[in-house]
């Protein structure tokens, strides 16, 4: 036997997790590589083994879909959040006011970010909501 043939190969096993696909999509959401981020985070959700896991990879997968322009998925993704997950992700309201912004539905952003700043008043993105509330008031003539 040849030197190569008494080698052993290592096998490493792979299972795959939602994490290991979070981390894969986060990845590649950093490289710009939207389509690959998405299928990643989709994985993700799909085996997602507690609430918190899929909410975080849904959420995610909506914020891929806002930055390919598909604000249609994104607002479904983002609304069945808020409808099972609003109390505890409110997040989720500011990410679907920057849909609907998007969308130049002037009005309905403004309630969903005053939901996010009222729900969660020293959330991770006050000062960015605070800054769309503002914006969408002079916009819209309210200021």
């Amino acid at each position: 036997m040849s030197e190569i043939e008494n080698q052993k190969a290592t096998i490493i096993e792979v299972i795959p997790t939602s994490e290991f696909y979070f981390k894969r999509g986060i990845a590649a959401f950093q490289k710009n590589e939207m389509d690959r981020a998405k299928k990643y985070f989709s994985r993700a959700v799909t085996l997602s083994k507690n609430e918190e896991e899929s909410i975080f990879a849904s959420c995610q997968l909506a914020i891929c879909y806002q930055h390919t322009g598909e604000y249609d998925e994104s607002i479904k993704i983002l609304d069945e959040l808020i409808k099972n997950s609003g109390d505890i992700f409110a997040e989720a309201y500011y990410f679907q006011a920057n849909n609907y912004a998007f969308l130049e539905d002037l009005e309905q952003s403004l309630i969903l970010v005053e939901q996010y700043l009222t729900l969660d008043p020293d959330g991770d993105f006050v000062d960015e909501a605070s800054e769309l509330q503002e914006t969408l008031k002079m916009e819209l003539n309210e200021f």
